[in-house]
């Protein structure tokens, strides 16, 4: 590891708000990121791991959204600050947004790379104070990355010349529950602390590693027992009215001396009832009984757990990306902290496989679905890669509430309801891209016994794609279910933005499908099922390319029945092909026309703003939009369709133009909007401001970038030379 770094835990002399390279500690090299000052980020990183729930720590050293409590849709807002400290008869709040008469701090410096948060405090006294804390989030590694657990180490620095003492403070709140709790004080060992144990053993514990003096009170901050109170020799204890807890250490430091303080939240809330009322238990139930059990095993592993989180940071910061690139595959990952459930059930009715059953919503903050195919055919990535187990639990539930005509649901429900399956929503898209996620698991496991199990769930939803096919050219039609002269549902992924007839999108997707299809079958030896396909590709190409082909780009839509014809360039009109090479199979459209298309998406929708590709233009270069309101998707960016493209230029050969497109789009999260802990899936395309969707799963399709950027498809990304495979070695 890297202990030349000259103020810990990472250089303090970085320039804030671009993309730098600087030492870490932990790192035998620099990393990269961005550097925000105190409250700059207008989000946090979320601390948390696949299903846990989370809490999110925001720059300006409080606590923001908070879910360990099963607060999940919404989650809660704690805006509390939480660490503290006395300084010769001083009290100082670890924030730059203090209360009453208590002091803040001068400055903060926050570097988020998820799951760690580093931060640097700048107090007018004579110690400063540095903080890191992480969730053991491991890629490849399923079982730790389910612990509801969150640690921190404190590093203060007496910097005067004389000898300081004091106390350090870190406060928790309670759930807001009105049930009984009680608090337990425990002591072994290498570590003590407090736990605060609810009905049927829920609760969380705080602990302190090492053999630190301790105290223990009431939750600080709240109006009977305010943080002026850590200056007494006592302060007061809970009571029944405060499920919130606060965790002392005393401290003395000689002049010059450095002093570690290690503390570790853990929480367990197993039991929930979904937005269905249906009763769940959190998969972490079956690894841990209670709190403190979750902080013994995070005190007894904490150097191991964060070497390994270092580790496969590391192989990505030590890897040829560019930093941007670098900081988005790592910070993406934030959202399966934030958006994800994994569930369990021993009934012996059930029928999730055994490893339970695991989903990521499309967004808790911001469109809560549970699983919405069309935003899982971008944003399903890291699961596939790194954890397959989960993918697969994800793609048995889809099979399970699959119904007798082949179609597959548009999601499981909402706002976080498992069991309540949603069809004909969208329905032209998800069975298609269901079909290729089965291809895609099994380019990424290549587990035959896998395929023979999904082959023929794969089939009868490939069939009931084509029944959408109403006038027999091969090609799926439009479905819109708006009302005439409304726009909401469109009835595919663009959903306020209708089309007609037959649309680059929807089609080129089914032809995509088509394409992964045939694979499938002569994977298993289906000869019948792929001669079929292959006919209906064939017709379905030529019909695609005889309608929507206007000899410079695939207009956006032909609704020849009905004399409607719309020349827009969708930037996205070749998704077929991104879905077809992304799996290292042949483009199912003309390779010289997907190169003149491409060329014309480029003059068009990049040309037309400087944050991306505006999902619509006309042929005159003005941007396609059909009514004045801010959230029209004609006129916007999808960011997660706009990566789809930028990736198809790079199969092409035109990497530079890709990774820009790439580039701008996250750089307008990251940098102009501070915002690389809460992505948007629709942006304006005007000043790249948030128009929609916080904390969107599809963004994690950022993931397939470095894979297009070197022309690989699942297969060799996965392999032992590609960078998921080298991330997977490093973790073993």
């Amino acid at each position: 590891m890297n202990y030349s770094v000259k103020k810990w835990p990472f250089e303090s002399d970085i320039p804030g708000g671009s993309f730098q390279r600087f030492l870490a500690y932990g790192f035998e090299n620099s990393v990269c990121g961005i550097i925000f000052e105190g409250g700059e980020a207008l989000s946090g990183v979320p601390l948390g791991g696949l299903g846990t729930g989370y809490i999110e720590l925001l720059s300006d050293g409080t606590l923001g959204r908070c879910s360990i409590f099963n607060d999940i849709c919404p989650p809660r807002e704690l805006k509390l600050p939480f660490l503290g400290l006395t300084v010769d008869k001083e009290v100082y709040l670890l924030t730059n947004k203090p209360s009453g008469r208590i002091k803040g701090v001068k400055g903060i410096r926050y570097f988020g790379h998820f799951p760690i948060v580093d931060m640097q405090f700048d107090l007018e006294c004579p110690v400063q104070v540095a903080l890191r804390a992480f969730t053991p989030f491991i890629l490849g590694d399923s079982k730790t990355s389910n612990t509801p657990l969150v640690l921190f180490s404190i590093r203060l620095t007496n910097v005067s010349n004389k000898r300081v003492k004091g106390k350090f403070a870190f406060s928790f709140p309670g759930p807001k529950e009105g049930e009984p709790f009680k608090h337990s004080v425990f002591s072994e060992r290498n570590i003590s602390g407090i736990s605060v144990t609810q009905r049927r053993g829920a609760g969380y514990t705080l602990g302190v590693l090492g053999k630190e003096k301790t105290h223990w009170g009431a939750m600080l901050g709240s109006r009977k027992n305010p943080w002026e109170n850590l200056l007494k020799e006592e302060i007061a204890l809970p009571d029944e009215s405060e499920a919130g807890t606060t965790l002392i250490v005393d401290y003395i430091l000689n002049c010059g001396q450095v002093k570690e303080i290690h503390f570790l939240l853990g929480w367990f809330y197993p039991y929930f009832k979904d937005s269905g009322g249906e009763p769940h238990t959190h998969h972490y139930f079956r690894q841990f009984r209670n709190s403190e059990k979750v902080v013994k095993f995070g005190a007894q592993y904490f150097n191991e757990l964060s070497k390994r989180v270092l580790t496969w940071q590391k192989v990505i910061y030590d890897s040829d990306e560019p930093d941007w690139l670098k900081d988005a595959l790592i910070n993406c990952l934030y959202s399966l902290a934030k958006n994800t459930l994994w569930v369990v059930n021993n009934r012996p009715d059930n029928w999730y496989p055994p490893v339970g059953f695991f989903t990521h919503s499309e967004s808790f903050t911001g469109c809560p679905i549970t699983e919405t195919m069309v935003c899982r055919i971008h944003g399903h990535f890291p699961t596939l890669f790194f954890f397959p187990e989960l993918e697969y639990s994800t793609l048995y539930a889809f099979k399970h509430f699959q119904i007798s005509d082949g179609e597959i649901p548009f999601c499981f429900g909402r706002p976080t309801s498992l069991r309540d399956p949603r069809y004909h929503c969208q329905h032209p898209l998800n069975s298609g891209q269901y079909a290729q996620m089965i291809y895609r698991y099994f380019k990424r496991t290549k587990d035959k016994e896998f395929l023979s199990q999904f082959y023929s769930s794969a089939k009868k939803a490939i069939n009931y794609q084509k029944s959408l096919d109403y006038d027999n050219d091969g090609l799926v039609n439009e479905h819109s279910h708006a009302e005439p002269g409304e726009y909401w549902p469109a009835n595919q992924f663009y959903d306020i933005w209708p089309w007609f007839g037959t649309s680059a999108y929807v089609a080129g997707t089914w032809l995509g499908t088509l394409t992964s299809g045939i694979a499938l079958a002569e994977a298993v030896g289906d000869k019948k099922s792929s001669l079929q396909w292959k006919e209906w590709l064939r017709r379905g190409k030529n019909s695609y390319e005889k309608k929507l082909w206007n000899g410079s780009y695939f207009r956006l839509y032909n609704d020849s029945e009905n004399h409607r014809i719309r020349e827009t360039s969708l930037a996205n009109q070749l998704m077929g092909v991104w879905c077809a090479k992304i799996l290292g199979l042949e483009s199912p459209l003309s390779e010289e026309k997907v190169k003149k298309a491409l060329s014309s998406i480029k003059r068009l929708n990049f040309k037309a703003t400087r944050y991306g590709l505006v999902n619509g233009v006309h042929p005159n270069g003005s941007k396609d939009f059909t009514r004045e309101e801010e959230n029209d998707h004609g006129k916007q960016i999808f960011v997660g369709e706009s990566l789809c493209a930028a990736m198809t230029f790079m199969y092409y050969g035109e990497v530079e133009v890709g990774m820009e497109i790439a580039r701008r789009l996250y750089e307008v999260m990251a940098i102009l909007y501070r915002s690389p802990w809460n992505q948007y899936c629709l942006i304006s395309s005007e000043d790249g401001h948030p128009v929609w969707g916080e904390d969107y799963y599809s963004n994690m399709v950022f993931w397939a970038l470095p894979m297009a950027r070197k022309g690989e498809d699942i297969a060799s990304f996965v392999s032992e030379k590609g960078l998921v495979g080298k991330i997977l070695k490093a973790g073993e």
